[in-house]
């Protein structure tokens, strides 16, 4: 009987690893946006770094939205550029610590989106990013 309910759930777990992956190629048209209250909190944020770090997720929207608009063969290049370009404007704005923080939530959120077929970003790892 045990042997009977193990074989089940490895059927049904089997099936739903397959139903994510399934989906995953079938992203959102959405851009891959962080609330900013919540990043605020998250980072503390002191009040003079609040206003650039608003305007940098402003335009990290933008420029993705600018991508989902471009052809399919430029989606994942202005993708890779608009990832870039904030991660490089959020270096400037942000301590090391709380660019730390930004980059292991940036990866997680990335790495979520992706095993439930939501909007992600292009593949690559963006831990390293900083050293481009």
């Amino acid at each position: 009987m045990k042997r009977l309910g193990l074989a089940m759930i490895a059927v049904l777990f089997s099936v739903t690893v397959s139903f994510a992956a399934g989906n995953s190629s079938k992203l959102s048209k959405e851009p891959f946006a962080v609330s900013f209250e919540r990043l605020s909190k998250y980072l503390e944020l002191a009040p003079y770094q609040m206003n650039e770090v608003a305007d940098i997720n402003d335009y990290f929207i933008e420029k993705q939205n600018e991508s989902i608009r471009s052809t399919a063969k430029r989606q994942e290049k202005k993708m890779e550029q608009a990832v870039y370009s904030n991660l490089k404007l959020m270096k400037s704005a942000l301590t090391p610590e709380q660019y730390r923080k930004y980059l292991v939530l940036l990866n997680v959120t990335n790495n979520n989106n992706r095993a439930q077929g939501i909007n992600a970003l292009p593949d690559m790892f963006l831990a390293d990013a900083d050293q481009k």
